[in-house]
């Protein structure tokens, strides 16, 4: 799922943002695989089955384009919402997408994503945000390509492992790019993506003197994590309603890493 246009009121965050060293590792992996694997669209990759490696299903095989929007899905926390695979039952907000490529067409698919969906002014259901101004047009495409061919099981698209007995802190920065906070507010937290309709021109960073000056209690930014932006109209990137999807444990796990950042 995708962010924000700072509310007059209580604008900015987002969940948290990994440490960047890892961050920066995992951008530079994503690029890497991606010029490798989805370089050439009229090829076939390999798959994995439905079940364990061992014995499950024979692999399949899906084109290039329908492997990026697997990857896709998980980098921008789609599964998050949707559930794996698209198959739903994370919040009964949020639909599932198993039927949506046999219902929905290619223009109505690519509508939603770039625009969102839901009750944009009820900050208390999840709601999907705006992606238009930060998923690219080929993302779009591909994105559309997976879920029309059924969000097949796509090998090592399983979203980052939040560690446990770690503390808090660890915990956050893994939820940060698990959930696609990365993605808009940019490692460490610095921000950095345009959003030209916004107060800022762009979408505001979870550090510095000015974030920690406006959220200066854990209650304040855990209110704006809930409730997202909830302006919800293109191309203003709007940040989901993360209430009823992130937990309150793993929302002070958000806060916790927030809190360790410049």
């Amino acid at each position: 799922m995708p962010e924000e246009a700072r509310p007059q009121r209580e604008t900015r965050i987002l969940p948290a943002v990994i440490a960047a060293g890892i961050a920066l590792a995992i951008a530079a992996g994503a690029v890497a695989y991606a010029a490798g694997h989805y370089g050439e669209r009229t090829k076939t990759v390999t798959v994995q089955g439905a079940g364990p490696a061992t014995t499950g299903p024979p692999a399949t095989k899906v084109s290039p384009a329908v492997a990026a929007g697997a990857h896709t899905f998980v980098q921008f926390a789609c599964a998050q919402c949707h559930g794996p695979q698209g198959s739903g039952g994370v919040d009964p907000a949020v639909p599932a997408l198993t039927t949506a490529g046999k219902s929905l067409t290619v223009a109505q698919l690519e509508h939603i994503i770039d625009h969102g969906l839901g009750e944009s002014a009820n900050p208390k259901v999840p709601y999907m945000p705006v992606w238009g101004a930060v998923v690219s047009k080929t993302q779009v495409a591909n994105l559309v390509a997976y879920i029309r061919a059924g969000l097949p099981v796509v090998a090592d698209t399983e979203p980052v492992t939040v560690p446990t007995g770690q503390g808090a802190v660890v915990a956050g920065a893994a939820l940060y790019i698990r959930y696609g906070c990365i993605n808009c507010h940019g490692p460490n937290g610095l921000g950095g993506v345009p959003n030209p309709l916004s107060a800022d021109k762009s979408i505001p960073p979870l550090s510095g003197g000015d974030f920690r000056g406006e959220f200066n209690t854990d209650a304040k930014i855990a209110a704006v994590i809930r409730s997202g932006s909830v302006i919800g109209r293109a191309p203003i990137v709007s940040m989901p309603h993360w209430a009823g999807i992130l937990s309150d444990r793993q929302i002070a796990q958000l806060i916790a890493y927030l809190k360790t950042l410049k």
